[in-house]
């Protein structure tokens, strides 16, 4: 796996505005892009610095994805009310991403429902018949008896 980071020299009171451009902006077009293997952003509000990191599946990957990624980043650069000012290529060595459990921050469509579930201690109205019934599908039970 690969990785590029792209740094981005922003104003504090724009963080929020990066963020939401991440989110709404970035990463739909990072994800239909060939080899693309996920994203993390690291910022700090004191002084406005964002770190985008990117991983690919391959060195090939990361290296088609240059010129498409150029407005990208100067996207997400306008967005933090700042500049890009670097740009570095990494090959990944380790990779341990944290988990935080089965259900844990998972953001989805459930029966029709678009909520984040975390920890289950607190269902989707609505959804847990429809997450039920479709577990049970897929683990071989759940069909209905007549």
């Amino acid at each position: 796996m690969y990785a590029r980071v792209n740094t981005i020299e922003g104003s504090p009171d724009r963080m929020d505005d990066a963020t939401r451009h991440i989110q709404e902006q970035t990463m739909p077009q990072l994800r239909q892009m060939e080899g693309f293997k996920g994203f993390v952003a690291l910022g700090d509000r004191q002084s406005g610095k964002v770190l985008g990191v990117a991983f690919w599946e391959s060195e090939e990957a990361l290296r088609a994805t240059e010129e498409a990624l150029s407005s990208v980043r100067s996207g997400a650069a306008e967005a933090a009310g700042g500049t890009l000012t670097g740009v570095e290529r990494y090959e990944v060595l380790f990779n341990e991403a944290p988990s935080a459990g089965p259900l844990g921050a998972v953001t989805s469509t459930v029966g029709g429902v678009t909520d984040t579930v975390s920890g289950a201690t607190q269902p989707v109205s609505g959804a847990t018949d429809t997450v039920g019934g479709t577990a049970g599908n897929l683990l071989g039970g759940g069909e209905k008896k007549g």
